[in-house]
């Protein structure tokens, strides 16, 4: 039989329908709509776009499936497989009649259409064929009964899975271009950027990233890679929109080719629903174009880079990479829960990145949270009862500022600079993360989160380093709060010029003043120390006006405390555990030394009770779920060995017992706050007496 060709099988069409025939849901291929040409390489997943051209569609569309059929210039396509035009015959029984049941089609065009596929069949130009060719089945061949159960060959695909997998559209297509075009650009500009290259290239040569000399498209695209890598990581079906938005965009960014302008939508739609195709994404989703170290294990690259420069594209970037991530979660029209909490994690990273550098670390406010929140959760801490009545008056003193404020009237100087003093453990990094998020809510900060650090944080051990760190830590934790723990170290070397940490100070100071409005700073430590350093430098006085006194934990505190990690932990603590526990606080309270780790020495006794308690019931059968969870008497190690270990590096110094009264604490902050803080008439305004009195 000599090959039909399209010319030939579209003036078989015309000789055979008229105009009538083909106004309802059978289709030439001039009338196919577009939208329609999508959906069908779906629901006949049989058919090469690549290779066949649609000839005529009978289309009654199903949802995911089609009861029609589709004929091209090579075979008929049924939803579940096709016929070759050779085969033609298995489609007719032993009469010849045509078994395919199609519905709402009359009997005027059933016959047509078997009329129509008898003459592909015998299309030859030396023999006479006929109808009768179809009386004899082919050996074991099952004859269909109607066009969804035919029973024909079948492409290697898994035909159910292709049906429901979903189809670029020239909207979506566009989207992606757009998108494209956007971070191409901005990757341009930042390639011709010298202080970004400069970044990079100092990044490469110090092995923070192992690559020679990247390219701002090449940071993008590793970026883009690990978003869809989180993406990947929910519990949700992965949809072909999604994998070849990822290879749309690698393709842009790598390889600087544009399968938009490239290919056709046809061709796009044929090649994602190749098999090869998911495990192409998957192996590109395991690519790494450069290693990173653990210093950036969670963070994207651009964002924190661009972040750190202050850079003009920041913003740009980190929107881009945002809605990237945004295009991949909602590519199927539909958003769970997972990938709305997933989303706010994204654009955390992309909007507020946070800082790879040594002994810094960055703690970030939830956008959701309400004032009312953060002040139960203030409310929840164990012990802390003056901390909790001074957060509260200065709540509403702040609170009232911002009336009078918005009222035109005059305010209070209304600086947030604070002195936590007391020993470690005492809660005060828990409360300088509180104290942030209230200033947010108040709207005295933007973002309202914490950069904690140390002198290792903020001394460099050469001349000039030292300001560098900390204008970018600084940097870091603008519209937020920087927390200084152990904040006296910083002028341990007195009047030592050679010191850095002196020159830390200063360049805080500055840092400080620049930025007054969009920085609360935080400095913490022991009360002598504390009070050594905050004499040890005027602008130190000057700056800072609010002093908090963390005291030691009591007894009773510190069991709540042991019971909280407990209970954490799933386990609780029967009667006789907790006298026995108590009876140690007891005991250690009463010698503790004044660098006593109270909430740390809770812990630190917890996990050995539970060591204890593993030792105890590993030979116990069987283990009941109460024997699991109880801590008991024998749990809990033995009283005088317990508080000896505790104590075992006291330096016999000072102890903080008790909370210091009213007057120690006015008394302290008199001695930290230079005079010059009190209201003053002005010279010109003194009685001539007062003035010839000082000189």
């Amino acid at each position: 039989m000599n090959k039909i060709s399209s010319i030939q099988l579209e003036k078989l069409i015309a000789t055979i329908f008229n105009a009538k025939d083909l106004e309802g849901n059978l289709y030439i291929n001039s009338r196919i709509p577009a939208l329609a040409i999508l959906r069908l390489s779906v629901q006949f997943p049989s058919l090469n776009m690549a290779a066949e051209d649609i000839i005529l569609l009978y289309d009654k569309n199903a949802g995911s499936f089609n009861q029609g059929f589709l004929l091209t210039t090579r075979n008929i396509h049924f939803a579940k497989g096709y016929l070759p035009f050779n085969e033609l015959e298995k489609l007719f029984d032993l009469e010849g009649k045509l078994m395919l049941e199609l519905p709402d089609m009359s009997d005027e065009l059933k016959s047509k259409v078997s009329q129509l596929l008898v003459s592909i069949a015998d299309y030859d130009d030396s023999k006479d064929m006929n109808i009768h060719r179809f009386g004899k089945k082919s050996e074991g061949t099952q004859i269909p009964t109607n066009g969804v159960e035919v029973e024909v060959k079948l492409n290697n695909q898994n035909t159910q899975q292709a049906m429901e997998n979903d189809l670029i559209d020239e909207e979506f297509l566009q989207l992606l271009k757009h998108e494209a075009d956007i971070y191409m650009d901005a990757c341009r500009h930042l390639d011709n950027d010298k202080t970004f290259k400069q970044t990079v290239q100092k990044m490469s040569n110090t092995t923070d990233i192992i690559v020679n000399d990247p390219s701002a498209r090449e940071l993008f695209a590793q970026d883009a890679i690990k978003l869809y890598e989180m993406c990947s990581e929910i519990d949700r079906k992965i949809t072909r929109r999604e994998q070849f938005a990822l290879a749309y965009l690698f393709e842009r960014l790598i390889n600087n080719s544009d399968m938009a302008t490239g290919l056709k939508l046809t061709r796009i739609n044929e090649m994602i629903q190749n098999p090869v195709f998911p495990q192409r994404i998957t192996q590109l989703r395991d690519f790494k174009i450069f290693n990173v170290k653990s210093e950036y294990p969670e963070e994207l690259l651009l964002p924190v880079i661009l972040s750190r420069l202050e850079h003009d594209l920041f913003s740009t970037i980190s929107a881009q990479l945002y809605r990237f991530a945004s295009l991949i979660l909602k590519a199927d029209g539909n958003v769970i829960a997972e990938e709305e909490e997933l989303l706010k994690k994204v654009w955390n990273l992309t909007h507020k990145p946070k800082k790879a550098t040594p002994n810094v670390k960055q703690t970030e406010v939830d956008d959701h949270e309400s004032l009312d929140e953060v002040i139960a959760e203030l409310n929840e801490l164990i012990g802390l009862k003056n901390i909790k009545e001074e957060i509260k008056t200065l709540i509403n003193f702040l609170k009232i500022q911002k009336i009078r404020e918005e009222k035109g009237l005059a305010t209070q100087d209304r600086a947030l600079h604070s002195v936590f003093m007391g020993p470690p453990g005492t809660g005060k990094t828990t409360i300088a993360r509180l104290v942030g998020r209230i200033y947010k809510h108040l709207g005295f900060l933007k973002r309202g989160h914490l950069v904690e650090t140390d002198r290792a944080g903020l001394v460099a051990g050469y001349i000039g380093q030292t300001a560098l760190k900390v204008d970018e830590i600084v940097k870091t934790a603008l519209d937020g709060v920087l927390f200084i723990d152990e904040a006296y170290a910083l002028s341990r070397g007195g009047e030592d010029k050679r010191d850095f940490g002196n020159e830390a100070i200063e360049a805080l100071l500055k840092r400080m003043e620049d930025h007054r409005k969009q920085l609360v700073v935080i400095v913490a430590g022991y009360p002598d120390e504390m009070e050594t350093f905050i004499k040890s430098n005027p602008g130190l006085q000057s700056r800072f006006n609010r002093y908090y006194f963390f005291n030691h934990y009591t007894p009773e505190e510190l069991v709540q405390i042991f019971k909280l990690f407990a209970s954490k932990a799933d386990f609780k603590l029967d009667e006789e555990a907790e006298e026995k526990l108590l009876f140690i606080f007891e005991k250690v309270c009463t010698d503790r030394p004044f660098n006593f780790g109270n909430a740390r020495v809770s812990r630190n006794l917890f996990e050995k009770c539970i060591e204890r308690q593993a030792n105890r019931i590993v030979g116990i059968a069987p283990l009941t779920e109460d024997i699991l969870i109880t801590l008991t008497e024998a749990d809990i190690p033995p009283v005088n060995e317990t508080v000896k270990e505790i104590l075992v590096f006291d330096p016999k110094k000072k102890s903080y017992e008790q909370q210091p009264d009213l007057s120690q604490i006015n008394e302290v902050i008199n001695k930290l706050i230079p005079q010059q803080h009190n209201e003053e008439p002005k010279e010109e305004e003194k009685p001539p007496e007062t003035k010839q009195t000082d000189e």
